[in-house]
């Protein structure tokens, strides 16, 4: 990763010594190389924490050292106005896991089509799932549940609820210890969670249940996943309802104080997504990045250094898409990666949706 520090060339280097000392030091100058390849700077932005993306970015620089990264985070809605806008430094690459704005950025012109060269033949093999990606345009490269998560140290003693049922039966037995307890992610302003309930409210008939509680239990909104996991850690709230399972997992292996639980009844899957900005000035190694993030490689490490499950095939250890389809094929529910997704973004159904949400939780935000 690049850091903004004060940086040389070691042209710049040699001109300091020559002017302090009045001489080229031999060994010094027999390194020059003024055919040194020139280091290509990648603009990725990102609705994906650094700390997930962080070990594919360093391993991918490693192996191409001539290229560099400059990685910035952002919320999904940040990163669409900012491609929207053409806004400065524009992107190489776009990476979310809400997979219908990156349909609709897609569907809208602002991606560069990939033919996927390197990895055709995968691709014809079906190692790379023909589910993980849209028109040679978008490319997703792992497969993520959504979770409940608890406080440790509440849970304690109660038996876990397993499925949805459970949860509002739950809920209702623990009433009094949950009021102003409950955390959700604020649907108007983040993407993943807009998308999330979206989904949910066509899955489950027991989702003006879940609202009914939320509401007469003063349920908390926030605007992002760390927020929420933060103020869980604290005992700020005890639970929290259909988060990213990839940032609970991290979260639980550096802190230890959470309980991660996946609904047993159903469990919404979102595919986290790179495609190519039509405007990038380097094609060439954003594809690089592309064909890494594919590649055996990049995925088995996604699988042994991350919490974001790979989507190839030939990679079946426990956190990896092939494993969890085969083992919980009726549980999961994968949101398809395709145009369908545009309805969630039509902006009547979204503020149907808001509206139904707010209508809701209004007394309590």
């Amino acid at each position: 990763m690049k850091h903004k520090t004060a940086q040389f060339s070691f042209v710049d280097c040699l001109f300091i010594v020559i002017s302090c000392f009045g001489f080229v030091p031999k060994a010094v100058s027999a390194m020059v190389d003024f055919n040194l390849p020139k280091v290509v700077e990648l603009s990725i932005y990102g609705a994906a924490y650094l700390s997930e993306m962080q070990p594919l970015l360093d391993d991918f620089h490693k192996k191409n050292p001539n290229i560099s990264i400059q990685y910035y985070p952002a919320s999904s809605n940040q990163l669409v106005r900012h491609i929207r806008e053409d806004n400065k430094p524009r992107a190489d690459l776009t990476i979310s896991s809400v997979m219908d704005l990156q349909i609709q950025l897609v569907n809208d012109g602002y991606a560069l089509p990939y033919k996927m060269d390197m990895l055709g033949s995968d691709y014809q093999s079906g190692i790379i799932p023909h589910w993980s990606h849209w028109r040679d345009e978008l490319f997703g490269f792992s497969f993520e549940p959504s979770v409940m998560v608890f406080n440790k140290a509440f849970l304690a003693d109660k038996e876990v609820p397993s499925d949805r049922i459970k949860l509002l039966s739950f809920i209702r037995h623990y009433s009094e210890q949950l009021v102003g307890k409950i955390g959700v992610y604020d649907i108007r302003t983040v993407g993943i969670g807009y998308l999330l309930w979206s989904f949910e409210r066509v899955q489950a008939a027991n989702n003006g249940q879940f609202l009914e509680l939320f509401n007469h239990h003063n349920a908390r909104t926030f605007e992002s996943t760390s927020s929420m996991l933060q103020a869980l850690s604290n005992g700020e709230i005890l639970m929290a309802y259909n988060i990213m399972g990839s940032y609970a997992k991290s979260w639980q292996e550096k802190h230890q104080d959470l309980v991660v639980i996946t609904a047993n009844d159903y469990t919404p899957v979102v595919i986290r997504s790179v495609f190519i900005n039509k405007t990038t000035t380097h094609p060439k190694q954003a594809k690089q990045f592309i064909d890494y993030l594919l590649s055996y490689s990049g995925q088995m490490l996604m699988a042994e250094k991350t919490n974001m499950p790979p989507v190839r095939t030939d990679i079946r250890s426990e956190n990896s898409a092939y494993f969890m389809r085969e083992q919980y094929a009726n549980q999961l529910k994968p949101l398809p990666l395709d145009v369908s997704l545009l309805i969630f973004s039509d902006h009547s159904k979204k503020e149907i949706v808001i509206t139904e949400w707010e209508n809701a939780l209004k007394q309590y935000d």
